[in-house]
């Protein structure tokens, strides 16, 4: 697999040149700052830019295209990155060798004229169009409550900091829903194509001038680039006390969700110990949060951790009874201050480290995570795959017990579950 990367003033592509796979896949990366008033738009949006286009002006139309050029697909995603809000447009295409010479050429523009051409009419997105899917988003909005475990990781993160970019909701805001029109959509539209920050991925069997051919002229870009900002969050001052919030849900499940503060000014250096301090403490069957919390105490329905470095967070998510809620964060502190002491076997160390390098290999099969690898490495100028394999074979029990010692409990939310 080699990579190159070309900078063309208004965007960068970056070549992903394999043998491996039968398909090419285009990932196009839209990035501006998040806020409040954008990820609402942002989110609609993703939804329409795929349904249609000005040339197929239906749902079936463009599925019709697709699967003329021998089943492409095209699909939007959205993410936030630190403090940005991403946009990523993907077309995965059989290679030319599969189908026919030409198949890669007609699939881009394809992808061109959805992402370039969209269907409008007097500078606004056409009512058909916009309606059903205004609709159904309200819908989801107005039923974020239902989906209980991700809610209370949602409200978990307003609690910490209100005004942290961490504490925006990336599924959006029912209020700033009702605020967008079929016009200022569209020109919401206009403003992402022309002031995003633009990264273009192409992976394949493809020679490097050929897809730079292709690339330049299936995608216009002329933008005005956004002032680049800190893609990290501002630290989070640890607390001397953590807070604990409460709030009441149907159902007799409660959901516990603890942000605990990562208080370390050399996080890049320890990055590789906090994945896999992370690994131990509730990434897996093997964790300690599992095994101890779960198995053992018999204290929760599910319980597992995950490390946002952009916010210089751990956040732990559990489903558990009412009745068991400081039981459970007693069991929980104790496994921290395992890891903070060293106490823990040798062998969960070594079974983080399987775990880590069975993921590396799940990425190398995945063209979308070959891809997102590369993209986050772009981002934070971090290690390709082999290093990453390397260095995490290198880390030490002591590495682990430092990484501990800034780990701090931060704030406790439970959305308790009442009996209707």
């Amino acid at each position: 697999m080699e990579y190159c990367k070309k900078e063309l003033g208004s965007y960068n592509i970056h070549f992903i040149q394999s043998t491996s796979f039968k398909t090419t896949t285009i990932r196009v990366f839209f990035r501006l700052p998040m806020t409040k008033e954008n990820i609402t738009k942002h989110n609609l949006l993703n939804r329409l830019l795929v349904l249609s286009c000005n040339k197929y002006r239906t749902k079936v139309e463009l599925s019709k295209a697709c699967q003329d050029c021998y089943g492409a697909s095209i699909n939007a995603s959205l993410r936030r990155i630190g403090t940005y809000l991403c946009s990523v447009y993907t077309l995965k295409v059989l290679d030319d060798k599969y189908s026919e010479k030409g198949n890669l050429q007609k699939s881009l523009t394809l992808f061109h004229d959805v992402l370039f051409d969209p269907k409008v009419e007097k500078e606004a997105f056409y009512e058909e169009d916009f309606l059903p899917l205004y609709q159904e988003y309200k819908t989801n909005l107005e039923s974020l409550e239902e989906e209980k475990s991700r809610y209370a990781l949602i409200r978990l993160l307003e609690n910490v900091d209100p005004k942290g970019t961490f504490a925006i909701r990336s599924v959006g805001y029912l209020e700033e829903l009702e605020k967008v029109t079929k016009e200022n959509l569209y020109q919401y539209y206009k403003e992402m194509i022309d002031h995003s920050i633009v990264d273009i991925f192409l992976l394949g069997n493809i020679e490097e001038e050929e897809g730079l051919t292709l690339i330049k002229e299936a995608f216009p870009i002329t933008t005005f680039k956004a002032k680049r900002q800190n893609l990290f969050a501002p630290r989070i001052v640890p607390r001397l006390r953590r807070k604990v919030v409460r709030e009441k849900t149907s159902g007799s499940q409660t959901c516990c969700a603890i942000a605990l503060t990562i208080d370390d000014p050399e996080e890049k250096k320890t990055d590789y110990a906090l994945t896999l301090y992370n690994i131990m403490l509730g990434a897996g069957m093997d964790s300690l949060l599992f095994t101890e919390v779960r198995e053992k105490h018999s204290l929760a329905y599910y319980i597992s951790s995950t490390v946002n470095r952009f916010d210089h967070l751990i956040l732990i998510s559990a489903g558990i009874d009412k009745e068991k809620e400081e039981q459970c964060v007693q069991i929980i502190k104790k496994q921290l201050k395992r890891l903070k002491e060293g106490k823990f076997e040798d062998k969960l160390l070594e079974h983080a480290k399987e775990y880590y390098l069975s993921a590396i290999d799940e990425i190398e099969e995945s063209t979308f995570q070959i891809i997102d690898t590369y993209y986050m490495k772009e981002l934070t100028e971090g290690d390709d795959l082999e290093t990453r394999k390397k260095k995490i074979k290198k880390i030490t029990k002591e590495e682990i017990m430092k990484v501990g010692e800034k780990i701090s409990f931060h704030t406790t939310y439970f959305l308790e579950g009442e009996e209707e």
